[in-house]
């Protein structure tokens, strides 16, 4: 059985908790790359980059909580040496199919 994901809100305080306990160097860069983008956004009022910054910091923040497990990670292994058993892709009709 799969353990229940940890949801990391896509909020500031939420995205540093995360980086900081799991990876402090990153929760920085995170940091600087919000501080950078929102200046730019206090000169131009678009936030477009603060939200760029924040969805791609989240994504890393909820890989960091959400490790993969021993099998997982032997899954992949095994993709990479170019054995897909147990992976789903669909069929040609759409249906999802076991390989």
């Amino acid at each position: 059985m799969t353990p229940a994901a940890t949801r990391i809100e896509r909020t500031i305080p939420a995205i540093r908790a995360v980086l900081a306990e799991h990876s402090p160097a990153e929760s920085e860069q995170f940091a600087a790359e919000l501080r950078q983008a929102l200046s730019l956004a206090a000169e131009d009022l678009d936030l477009a980059r603060v939200e760029a910054v924040l969805d791609r910091w989240r994504g890393i923040a909820v890989m960091h909580a959400n490790r993969l497990t021993e099998s997982e990670q032997a899954q992949i292994a095994r993709a990479r040496n170019g054995d897909l058993t147990g992976l789903s892709t669909r069929d040609a009709d759409g249906n999802w199919i076991r390989l």
